[in-house]
């Protein structure tokens, strides 16, 4: 059940495309100094540090559905938070944005100088971007938090790097070229509003067989005896 969360993810990210230009364009232009190798060393660095929040966030979650299983009275609390990641997803497909409460519009004060050729300095800022405030790396954290093993939560999180990589490395480029394409029809809303769209039916699956598949189990049982 894991390949709809990675589709899901990948979507998420280039959902996100303009958001992330917006906000991390300069501490990330600031970090790079025009380098190649800083701007390798930065997304490689932060494939990695999105990859371990991805791991860690899905072990958690399992941690939890285990202890559930082994404490009954945990139970209650593993079903609340797949609700709530089920009526998250309903959400975003229904509405094709974030809810306001995960909306982090405003930019950041930061001061980050960054130094060419310097490409391990670049690479640790990338681990560390797990833990920039942005509203669509937390919904991308819950996406990963419901894969089965910290393996899936890791690619997970790496499909939605990838997905919001070109923003960051391109954007400028890739978004002129892309709007040439499609003409006065394309527009930032209208890509994240499928993103957001698809990444909610990737999250009402996840969490939809999450609570279902033991009731499913028992429903074949009970037929068959």
């Amino acid at each position: 059940m894991d390949i709809p969360l990675v589709l899901a993810g990948l979507a998420m990210g280039v959902a996100a495309s303009p958001h992330c230009a917006f906000m991390c364009g300069a501490p990330c232009a600031a970090i790079t100094s025009g380098c190649k190798r800083n701007t390798t060393g930065f997304h490689l660095g932060r494939l990695l540090g999105y990859m371990a929040g991805g791991a860690v966030a899905s072990a958690s979650v399992s941690a939890l559905g285990a202890w559930s299983q082994a404490a009954p009275a945990l139970r209650p609390l593993w079903t609340g938070l797949h609700l709530a990641f089920l009526a998250l997803g309903l959400w975003w497909l229904a509405t094709g944005r974030q809810p306001a409460w995960m909306k982090r519009d405003g930019a950041v004060p930061v001061r980050i100088f960054g130094q060419r050729g310097r490409p391990w300095r670049a690479g640790l800022a990338g681990l560390a971007w797990v833990a920039w405030p942005c509203g669509a790396l937390q919904g991308a954290l819950l996406l990963s938090a419901l894969a089965s093993s910290p393996q899936g939560g890791a690619l997970v999180m790496a499909a939605f790097a990838v997905g919001s990589m070109p923003a960051l490395a391109v954007a400028p480029w890739a978004w002129g070229r892309w709007r040439a394409m499609r003409g006065a029809a394309a527009s930032t809303a209208e890509v994240a509003m499928l993103g957001f769209r698809v990444a909610g039916a990737g999250l009402v699956l996840s969490s939809g067989w999450a609570l279902t598949h033991g009731l499913w189990e028992r429903f074949a049982a009970w037929c068959v005896s």
